[in-house]
């Protein structure tokens, strides 16, 4: 446990949130939980946290934990040392009203636990006197009831910072992470890092829905669909290296490596479409092709991919 606990308050209790908060509350951190829906679940049980064995189902171990408080406003949170943003970025503009009542000018920073490109430019502009910072999460978790996740991998951490800007901020988070049991590590640049997490993300979490609705074992399994991830990986790796990050071929190999561990695993995008919410279609596909399009790269493989989701979202009204 670290010597001094902090006050955080967790924005956005789904899969990613419920879990690391979990572990957070569980190490004698602060935990204020700001939810709607599973605002009486979380007063009742707490959060719950299974570890589950991914290709048998079988529960490992269950720990439930007790947030400091549970509210459905953030005035009645008022402001904290750090507000954890576990949302999906389709949220983004909804969240600006209640951050204002956690942060506090010039205090208060601000870590973003999401998927995709563009989140912490966002809260920069909404909040431009606090420092923000991102936490990228390799996890295998999904939220299956009120208050409830299961992991299936337990995956890392990396925190880094707006334009690298607050590394003195950023280590003390993968502190906090890390005596709370979470493998983290400080990224000193926060882009490279970015990208890095989106060799598995645009591939994954995309073909689970442009395939048809389909798990991760089930990508791996078809050749054709292996070899389209293949092709996207190798193309966000070269746009990283027009943009001055380096990914070695390991690491993309390491991908499909981790994602066979992983089994019959529905990424968060494919349960978001499956449960007609909306998809994080700009975060994850659309500001990535931008940002290698600016750099020089038309990205095509990127482009077929966005295209087909954008289509595919619009065809079941989400």
């Amino acid at each position: 446990m670290i010597t001094e606990a902090q006050s955080f308050a967790l924005v956005g209790p789904g899969a990613v949130g419920l879990y690391y908060g979990g572990l957070l509350a569980a190490d004698g951190q602060q935990l204020h939980v700001l939810a709607r829906n599973d605002a009486a679940a979380l007063k009742a049980q707490g959060i719950i946290i299974a570890r589950v064995e991914a290709k048998t189902g079988e529960v490992l171990g269950e720990t439930a934990i007790r947030p400091s408080s549970v509210a459905t406003g953030a005035s009645d949170i008022g402001p904290v040392d750090r507000v954890l943003i576990a949302a999906k970025s389709t949220v983004n503009e909804q969240l600006i009203e209640p951050l204002k009542a956690l942060v506090e000018p010039g205090r208060t920073t601000i870590l973003t636990l999401q998927n995709g490109m563009g989140n912490a430019e966002f809260y920069a502009r909404h909040f431009p006197e606090n420092p923000i910072l991102c936490g990228l999460c390799f996890v295998c978790v999904n939220r299956v009831a009120p208050g409830v996740v299961e992991n299936y991998h337990p995956g890392r951490v990396e925190i880094g910072s707006l334009g690298d800007r607050w590394p003195e901020l950023a280590q003390p988070a993968v502190a906090a992470f890390s005596t709370a049991g979470v493998t983290t590590r400080f990224s000193p640049v926060l882009d490279a890092a970015l990208w890095r997490k989106l060799c598995w993300n645009v591939p994954f979490n995309g073909l689970s829905i442009a395939g048809g609705a389909i798990t991760c074992d089930q990508i791996l399994a078809d050749a054709a669909l292996k070899a389209r991830a293949r092709r996207l990986m190798d193309e966000l790796q070269a746009t990283a290296a027009t943009c001055g990050h380096s990914i070695d071929d390991s690491f993309l190999q390491g991908q499909f490596d981790v994602t066979k561990k992983m089994g019959a695993y529905q990424p968060s995008s494919l349960i978001d479409f499956l449960g007609d919410r909306p998809v994080e279609v700009e975060a994850i596909w659309g500001e990535p092709l931008r940002r290698g399009q600016a750099a020089g790269h038309e990205m095509p493989e990127l482009q077929v991919l966005y295209d087909e989701i954008k289509r595919v979202v619009a065809e079941r009204g989400v």
